[in-house]
């Protein structure tokens, strides 16, 4: 089921300084994935999306070459302190590359499910591929905070998409599915506050304003809704895949 997005764009930039802290959920999609990445020295690796380097601690030093690239300045700064051995660049991942053919990996965690226009980014990304170069990318999929989608009535700030319609993203962009896994997590907070805070300190949010009447609305019927013995809980579902360029 596809939900509603909102009309602005997350901010992550502006939310650099604390993100990590707030970013559990996303530091643990990370380790989730970096078991996929191959540990062969002799790899030009490209990470998009870098963010802080929740994925980058995992891909530091361990290859012949690792860019780690994003749209935002301020978190490419951020991650070039804390990886100087690694190359930095502000990229926008969501546009045409001009890098062709030059990484036997492109990997990225957490950024995936944010593309507006799935098929046309994976075919920018297959694009970016050596002959038998892999993509290997870790993303969050549906269901994901199924529970504060009922309750803000379907508000998303993106569109959330199945495994199935992921597929399907995938064949259409001329890329095979090596291997495809998904993993739905539970997450509890000490209130819905908490959660909300959790979700807003990474810079993602709704586009519309809530009054705070209704942001009182949204707590109660939160906390009424989706509590079990450990708390208030927030379900996500991880996605990690590995692709290849069809032959």
């Amino acid at each position: 089921m596809h939900h509603k997005p909102a009309s602005s764009l997350p901010a992550f930039g502006n939310k650099a300084d604390s993100y990590d802290a707030h970013a559990l959920v996303q530091k643990h999609a990370a380790e989730w994935l970096a078991q996929w990445i191959p540990s062969a020295s002799e790899i030009d690796c490209l990470e998009l999306g870098a963010g802080t380097g929740l994925l980058t601690c995992h891909l530091a030093d361990k290859f012949k070459h690792l860019e780690c690239t994003d749209c935002e300045p301020t978190m490419v700064a951020l991650c070039k302190n804390k990886f100087p051995t690694a190359t930095h660049r502000v990229r926008d991942a969501w546009a045409v590359q001009p890098d062709r053919g030059q990484w036997d990996l492109v990997t990225a965690s957490s950024l995936l499910q944010w593309a507006h226009e799935p098929n046309r980014v994976m075919q920018h990304w297959q694009k970016l591929l050596k002959p038998h170069g892999r993509i290997i990318v870790g993303f969050f999929i549906e269901p994901s905070l199924p529970e504060m989608l009922e309750v803000t009535g379907g508000a998303s700030p993106l569109i959330w998409r199945d495994s199935s319609t992921w597929q399907s993203i995938f064949t259409s962009a001329g890329l095979e599915i090596v291997r495809m896994e998904s993993d739905t997590r539970r997450y509890h907070y000490t209130s819905a506050l908490s959660f909300w805070k959790s979700i807003h300190g990474t810079g993602a949010t709704i586009s519309r304003r809530m009054m705070p009447s209704q942001m009182m609305r949204f707590f109660r019927e939160y906390e009424l809704q989706f509590r079990d013995a450990q708390g208030i809980y927030a379900t996500w579902t991880f996605c990690r895949v590995e692709l290849q360029a069809c032959a």
